[in-house]
């Protein structure tokens, strides 16, 4: 399976994955309606975004605590929301680790990353390539790389 994954440091805070992302999947630009939020800091007066998306856990909190099963693996492994089954109870918000589900204000149905079937828009559209869209076994690759280039900053 792919995983979409993040390299901050690159992040330039435009908030075009959210734009693009309600766009595909709801048919808006609306960043309320967005499955990835870019949520801003502020640390020692820098301003810094980072975008927030479904990390697709082995051990889903989420899909545990859906009182309908209304989350549940694809057969690509990725972790989607069976609108038909959501009833809007908000237990997955309130499971989420890294805060990267929310209800949809007019659906009443649970919006988390479905990695667009595969095409993930937020991955195509972010031009600093903050967001990729790697293959499984490579994600621990990217980790690695930089964790060793913020040893190296140390050194």
């Amino acid at each position: 399976m792919n995983r979409i994954v993040l390299d901050p440091k690159k992040c330039t805070g435009c908030r075009v994955c959210e734009a693009v992302c309600s766009l595909k999947n709801e048919g808006e630009s609306n960043p309320v309606k967005s499955r990835i939020k870019v949520v801003r800091t502020v640390e020692d007066l820098i301003l810094h975004s980072i975008p927030v998306f479904c990390l697709q856990c082995e051990e889903a909190y989420c899909a545990a605590v859906c009182p309908v099963q209304a989350i549940a693996k694809d057969s690509m492994g990725v972790l989607n929301v069976d609108e038909n089954k959501c009833i809007g109870c908000k237990l997955c918000e309130i499971a989420c680790p890294v805060g990267a589900i929310a209800v949809n204000p007019e659906k009443h149905v649970a919006l988390k990353c479905n990695q667009c079937g595969g095409d993930p828009e937020c991955v195509k559209y972010c031009y600093p390539e903050a967001i990729r869209y790697l293959p499984g076994e490579r994600v621990g690759i990217a980790v690695a790389r930089s964790r060793a280039g913020k040893f190296m900053e140390l050194v």
